[in-house]
């Protein structure tokens, strides 16, 4: 368990930095000179502890980093019978210039990103700039303004782009610089401080900081995405002509990781997210950087995670915002233990497992009920778990796709990278490790093609609830695909089930539970097949008949609506932004700017294109 969280410092380098206006400003007016604030390494660490600082709101928390995602063809936040003007019009692809989310993430991105344009500037400039923990500093800096300009990209397409920080009397107003030239800009940025930064083990608080494993995976993951499609104005999606210029710098610096800084897997799955939410930071198996959170602050295991309904017992409650799709569940091979991590039950208060509807699969990644101090009966928010933002099986797997990329077909290397995330999900006897691991690679590797898709549901079953999958759909432009695929499979599945007719007749439209001793739930049969025949039901025909026997809980019926005689809400409504049945149009995952950056920005900025006009 650690016991330092950098949040319990970070505040404290808030008020040496200088101030600038509009919304690349920090707010914070500084006494203290450039000169002083960087001329010591603590002082400097303070400093740079302070972009670090912006993790800590809402922006981030409850917001951009998992419930601020569109839905993806595994990831479903839950949408309202109409737009509302909240986060569930970002899930259902429906936002406006109105939406306050969109304000807030903007605001705070540009807040950290002026803030790491300071630390860079008064790094490069110090006096002691040479020194090893300052070029480490400097590397963090550079990082940090990187990843959240890879997320701005990511939703709003071309942003205004500076590296360095806003004074009074600088311009305020800058227009859209273009993703190629920004994404361009960071790899090389990143690229020449990567050599000077420190591994994980050598720096203090570990994959709580930005360090040089995590840099090498971020040049691959901005690589791919410069080398990836994008969505123009005109809702064409195109990628760049040199494109494999950009897959190469990914391939390289994904093996350059791989073989300087391996890793060993965490053995089981479960265990990454399970020492998380013990507050257990492991350095050297699968993070490779995790966002930190003091107890009291941070919202995982609050808005996502294993749902705990409040009660008298001392966790306190919390739920996912956003869910995973049934027919993901139904993807996952039944010996794969990563099924381990989608939550099919929640607590209820008296901490009883009680089965949710296949509409309410979410991630069980982490739970509040491990965390080594409970918070308490009135507690939500602020359970003081880690955030992943970049784990080693990812570096595998970009090393894996853009190997078969650049060879237009795959490759021994990439398909032993793909078979250790493989290996690592199924158990070790002989005969599961023949037919899941290697069989099933040999299989995929018939060609370039097979072999992508392999990569694509690879990435699903690992990073399911991580919150990544937007970024991967975009850049692979199978966004529309993916969307149209996700809602035949459960319409398919709701309609079948209930009919007991078709592809999916054979798995259950109801399930059967009881819970034993301890709490725990137990299902009749499991949850892959349909029973044969309906066991003894608890209060049935009269309340307190068969006291022993087992109740019903609506399952995969639930996707389809019986007396419309249609899909449900969930099915219907999960993507309602995106109107194309054939999946071959561009999703509209660009969002608007907010009307308050619009007016602010004094005629440089708009909302021309995308479809949605000034």
């Amino acid at each position: 368990m650690k016991s330092i969280k950098i949040f319990g410092l970070l505040m404290l380098g808030i008020a040496i930095l200088s101030s600038c206006k509009k919304f690349l400003e920090t707010d914070t007016p500084s006494n203290f000179t450039q000169e002083v604030i960087f001329g010591t390494e603590a002082d400097a660490t303070k400093s740079v502890f302070s972009i670090y600082a912006l993790f800590n709101q809402d922006a981030f928390t409850s917001r951009l980093s998992n419930t601020f995602i569109g839905n993806t063809d595994i990831e479903i936040g839950g949408v309202g019978a109409a737009p509302d003007n909240s986060r569930r019009d970002i899930w259902s692809l429906e936002a406006t210039d109105a939406n306050g989310d969109i304000r807030t993430v903007w605001n705070n991105a540009y807040t950290a990103i002026n803030r790491a344009n300071l630390c860079v500037e008064g790094l490069e400039q110090s006096k002691i700039a040479e020194n090893p923990e300052m070029k480490q500093l400097l590397g963090e800096s550079k990082a940090l303004r990187a990843l959240w300009y890879y997320w701005l990209i990511n939703y709003w397409g071309d942003v205004p782009f500076n590296l360095k920080p806003t004074r009074g009397g600088d311009n305020f107003y800058q227009p859209r610089v273009g993703r190629d030239t920004i994404l361009t800009t960071l790899i090389n940025d990143l690229i020449s401080i990567e050599p000077l930064m420190k591994p994980a083990s050598q720096v203090t608080y570990g994959v709580e900081r930005i360090n040089r494993e995590f840099v090498m995976g971020l040049i691959s993951r901005l690589a791919l995405c410069r080398g990836g499609y994008w969505l123009y104005p005109d809702m064409t999606s195109k990628r760049k002509s040199d494109y494999k210029e950009y897959y190469k710098i990914a391939r390289d610096y994904s093996l350059k990781l791989m073989t300087t800084f391996d890793r060993s897997l965490t053995p089981r799955f479960q265990d990454i997210f399970d020492n998380q939410s013990k507050w257990k930071v492991v350095s050297n198996e699968d993070i490779l950087f995790e966002v930190a959170f003091a107890p009291g602050f941070g919202d995982v295991a609050w808005n996502i995670g294993r749902t705990v309904d409040a009660g008298t017992h001392p966790y306190g409650s919390g739920s996912s915002y956003v869910g995973l799709s049934p027919a993901l569940y139904y993807a996952y091979d039944t010996l794969d233990t990563r099924l381990e991590s989608l939550a099919i039950f929640k607590y209820n208060s008296d901490l009883v497992q009680i089965p949710l509807g296949a509409n309410g699969v979410s991630t069980g990644k982490w739970s509040r009920l491990l965390m080594p101090t409970a918070s308490g009966s009135a507690s939500a928010k602020g359970t003081g778990i880690n955030w992943p933002i970049m784990r080693y099986t990812d570096v595998l797997l970009m090393f894996a796709e853009s190997e078969n990329e650049l060879n237009e077909a795959p490759t021994a290397a990439g398909k032993a990278a793909l078979r250790r995330v493989r290996a690592r999900a199924f158990p070790k006897d002989a005969t599961t490790v023949q037919t899941k691991v290697d069989n099933y690679i040999n299989t995929v590797s018939a060609s370039k093609e097979t072999f992508f898709e392999a990569i694509v549901d690879e990435r699903a079953f690992e990073f399911a609830g991580e919150c990544i999958r937007r970024y991967d759909l975009i850049r692979w432009n199978n966004y529309g695909k993916k969307i149209v695929e996700a809602k035949r499979i459960l319409a398919q599945m709701g309609e079948n089930t209930y009919y007991n007719i078709g592809t999916y007749a054979n798995l259950p439209g109801t399930v059967y539970y009881k819970n034993t001793a301890d709490k725990k739930v137990i299902f009749y049969g499991g949850t892959f097949r349909r029973t044969p025949e309906i066991p003894p039901i608890k209060d049935v025909p009269s309340k307190g008949s068969n006291p022993d026997g087992w109740t019903a809980v609506g399952w995969l019926s639930v996707l389809y609506n019986k007396t419309l005689t249609r899909p449900a809400d969930y099915v219907l409504n999960s993507w309602r932004g995106y109107k194309d049945e054939t999946g071959l149009t561009p999703v509209r995952y660009i969002l608007p700017l907010h009307s308050a950056t619009i007016s602010s920005s004094m005629g440089t900025l708009t909302n021309d294109g995308y479809g949605y006009g000034n």
